[in-house]
């Protein structure tokens, strides 16, 4: 059997849930102060993601920010670091466009988050 602390960031109580695995399948989640913090919890031990925030040059030397518009595996953060590397945009800019579709082959896509002109 294996055993996995979790800290919990969805709220500020910050619990510290304990996770039981056997065969890589959860058979028990402890300690955690909310419903929320199962599902975080769970999530966190199955299948980990983060939402990636970067930025990616422009073609008139500056850079903008962006990030993927949703949570992506936490295995493919480096995959899409890679991909975004000699990537240059040209402006106009405007948040919330799609500057990368499908960012890894995760299927998410990468957003810009500020303006240029």
């Amino acid at each position: 059997m294996e055993s996995k602390k979790i800290t919990c960031i969805v709220c500020p109580k910050g619990c510290q849930i304990d996770v039981k695995l056997e065969n890589g399948q959860i058979i028990s989640i402890e300690n955690y102060g909310c419903k929320r913090g199962i599902d975080y919890a769970r999530n966190e031990v199955l299948d980990p993601r983060r939402v990636l925030t970067t930025t990616l040059k422009l073609s008139t030397g500056r850079v903008i920010p962006v990030r993927t518009k949703e949570p992506i595996p936490k295995k493919c953060l480096k995959k899409a670091m890679l991909e975004t590397k000699n990537i240059v945009v040209e402006p106009p800019v405007k948040v919330g466009d799609v500057l990368v579709k499908n960012i890894a082959g995760t299927g998410i896509d990468l957003i810009a988050t500020g303006n240029a002109k």
